[in-house]
């Protein structure tokens, strides 16, 4: 399966179990709770815009746009591969 940098693993993590269901129906039920977990990792992590605003509602612009723009993108990185 190729991997996209941009794509999370639980955006890839949810493409392969929608891929399982469709090449072996036998297991369905193992893809659909697979599934379900990413689904529920996914709800316990900050979007974008929430990083956003946190950043903004944090540092209240003493921070340079180029600066916040590389301290989102670190926190989006963070909570993206973090446990």
């Amino acid at each position: 399966m190729p991997t996209d940098p941009d794509t999370s693993p639980l955006d890839q993590i949810m493409t392969l179990a929608r891929e399982i269901v469709d090449e072996c129906p036998s297991c369905a039920g193992k893809a659909s709770q697979i599934a379900m977990w990413a689904r529920e990792i996914r709800e316990r992590r900050p979007s974008r815009q929430e990083l956003e605003a946190l950043v903004d509602a944090t540092c209240q612009g003493s921070v340079p746009d180029d600066q916040r723009k590389l301290l989102i993108e670190g926190l989006r990185a963070l909570v993206r591969f973090a446990e």
